[in-house]
């Protein structure tokens, strides 16, 4: 037993001597620099809407909306950043969602660290005049919550008829 202890305590050692490993300077100016060019904010945000319910769609009229948000702020409203209507018969669809360019500025209160961002949809897809209500088609947040990245890549967005 006191042989098991030793070795856990030499492999332990070992594991946190390998953390204390010096930062080559060059290295970590170079990523600051990619960071940095990544950051900036596409003019569009290509979103990819699927699902696998059987949806019929009477109404084909969306409207997709964009909202932004301080992440270490968790009791903080999101602010809308942008929305835009769309006509869509048919599931699945890609959208190109336009982006203003200061989008991160737009957030109130005014992000102290990252901002974290997401779209919401809403949809009278069965027609009956009230759009988010039973029947309609609607974000499938049992699936995936629709947080978004603001960069190049085609982001998916989960759906599902309201029950």
């Amino acid at each position: 037993m006191r042989n098991h202890l030793l070795l856990f305590a030499a492999a332990g050692t070992l594991m946190l001597s390998g953390c204390t490993k010096p930062v080559n300077k060059n290295t970590t100016e170079k990523n600051t620099s990619a960071v940095s060019a990544s950051e900036k904010s596409p003019e569009t945000l290509k979103l990819e809407f699927s699902g696998t319910d059987a949806f019929t769609i009477k109404n084909a009229r969306l409207k997709v909306s964009l909202y932004g948000m301080d992440e270490k702020l968790a009791d903080a409203p999101a602010t809308l950043i942008t929305e835009q209507e769309y006509e869509q018969k048919s599931i699945p669809f890609t959208i190109n969602l336009p982006i203003p360019e200061n989008a991160e500025s737009k957030i109130n209160p005014k992000p102290a660290g990252p901002a974290k961002y997401y779209v919401t949809i809403s949809w009278d897809s069965d027609g009956n005049g009230k759009a988010d209500q039973k029947g309609d088609i609607f974000i499938d947040y049992d699936k995936k919550f629709p947080n978004v990245k603001l960069n190049n890549e085609t982001q998916k967005i989960y759906l599902k008829v309201l029950k």
